[in-house]
C-alpha cells in the first residue's frame, strides 16, 4: 500500500510504500521533517512541533492510503 501526506508548510505531497501502516507513518514523519529542516521551513510551521511519537500517530490517523503512487509526489 502507498501512503501519502502533504508537507504542512509548502503542501508538496510525500509518499512511501509499505505493508505496515505504522512503519509508513514513521517513514513519512522522518522524510517530511528532513524536508522541513533542509528548506528552513521547520521554524515556520507548527504542525510537526510535538514529540515524534505524537506526530507519527497523527500521520497514522490522517495519511492517505492509495493503491498507486500519487502523481507528482515525492518518495521518502
Amino acid at each position: 500500500m502507498y501512503y501519502s501526506y502533504p508537507c504542512p508548510y509548502c503542501r508538496k505531497v510525500f509518499y512511501t510504500y509499505s505493508t505496515n501502516k505504522t512503519y509508513a507513518s514513521q517513514q513519512l514523519y522522518e522524510g517530511i521533517k528532513k524536508h522541513l529542516i533542509y528548506y528552513d521551513e521547520d521554524r515556520k510551521e507548527h504542525e510537526f512541533d510535538e514529540a515524534p511519537e505524537i506526530e507519527e500517530y497523527h500521520l497514522y490517523k490522517t495519511m492517505a492510503e492509495l493503491t498507486q503512487p500519487p502523481r507528482g509526489a515525492y518518495e521518502v
